[in-house]
């Protein structure tokens, strides 16, 4: 595993987005700061959803709501791509963590919540006026315990991993 890390860690791109490289000193704050955008436009997007299906604001109709998806989709590819690119700077940060791969476990449960809920809430028949069901409520009461669990496993990967690169320790 230590030749893969290696490639990547040394790679032009990774010290580019690490900011080693001159005038790369702003491409990790810009990097973390898209991620974090990203995160809070798929995860407050789908929270106002999964509030709205539990009873929030009942006012509101719930079909409409989908006319949101095209922002959270672009989100989450705004997201993944800077996901990447954080992954790329520091591979061995992530991928000696156990956590990373809850995070991306939990990550798949919510995009399959999400798609759930598309179909079968967001654009289903009731969707116009008529009460959510048991079952739209419990996926929406677990979709929203997922985004939780992601935000808290992605901002405990930062302070969670015993090695920051190869051979280089984590200070904590």
């Amino acid at each position: 595993m230590d030749p893969f890390l290696a490639f990547f860690e040394n790679s032009t791109l990774a010290t580019w987005i690490r900011g080693e490289l001159i005038g790369s000193t702003l491409v990790f704050p810009v990097v973390v700061t898209l991620h974090t955008i990203g995160m809070g436009l798929v995860a407050g997007g789908s929270a106002a959803i999964d509030l709205r299906i539990l009873g929030v604001a009942p006012r509101i109709p719930l079909k409409p709501m989908g006319r949101f998806l095209p922002l959270l989709w672009l989100a989450f590819v705004v997201n993944a791509v800077s996901g990447v690119l954080l992954l790329i700077a520091y591979p061995t940060k992530a991928l000696t963590n156990p956590l990373f791969y809850i995070k991306l476990s939990v990550l798949a449960l919510a995009l399959v919540l999400v798609y759930r809920i598309v179909t079968g809430v967001l654009r289903a028949p009731q969707a116009d006026g008529g009460k959510p069901t048991a079952n739209a409520k419990a996926l929406a009461a677990v979709s929203l315990a997922t985004w939780i669990a992601l935000i808290a496993a992605g901002r405990f990967l930062a302070y969670t991993h015993k090695w920051e690169l190869l051979g280089v320790p984590a200070v904590l």
